[in-house]
């Protein structure tokens, strides 16, 4: 009787590989789309796409831990406290900051704070009446300007040339207080 010929093992099933590589290569372009986010400083989206990565693709361990390091990085950045003013020069220069970021609101209140330590600060009273102004607050924005005026005439010839009084440039009030010797 002739003997069967031994069977060849059969060749794993390259399906193993071809899933490894797949899920690394997900877990690659999750980890890529984190850092664009993360680089677009969207640090709530980047977050979401780091977490993921160390949830769903633990066997990626590099790709996981490089993930969890982004990942407390952004959340880092998100719990980061904004400085808080001590001084009244503080309250000025925070002013400054806000309402050039346009965050009027915030601006004036810096400002009212740096105004209360110094109600007779020129440039105070200056960049609030532009601030009012750009925030459509005429009336406030010219009596600041008027006392910022009276304190320091030069603000007279800065806010015929500042873009930021443009919301209230067509005001007669305005063009009395920056043009007097023409009334």
């Amino acid at each position: 009787m002739k003997k069967a010929a031994p069977r060849k093992p059969a060749k794993a099933p390259a399906t193993t590989a071809t899933n490894t590589w797949m899920i690394h290569e997900k877990a690659l372009k999750e980890f890529e789309r984190g850092v664009g986010l993360l680089q677009k400083q969207s640090y709530s989206e980047a977050i979401e796409r780091f977490q993921a990565i160390v949830g769903s693709f633990p066997q990626e361990k590099e790709l996981t831990d490089r993930a969890q390091v982004y990942l407390r990085i952004c959340q880092n950045v998100l719990e980061r406290k904004e400085p808080q003013p001590r001084k009244p020069e503080d309250f000025f220069y925070f002013g400054v900051i806000k309402a050039n970021e346009a965050n009027y609101d915030e601006a004036v209140k810096f400002l009212e704070k740096a105004l209360q330590a110094n109600p007779k600060d020129e440039k105070v009273h200056y960049v609030m009446a532009s601030t009012l102004a750009a925030k459509g607050d005429r009336r406030e924005a010219l009596d600041h300007l008027r006392e910022a005026i009276e304190l320091n005439a030069a603000n007279r010839i800065y806010a015929r040339n500042d873009p930021d009084f443009e919301p209230i440039r067509d005001d007669d009030n305005f063009q009395n207080l920056i043009h007097p010797e023409e009334v």
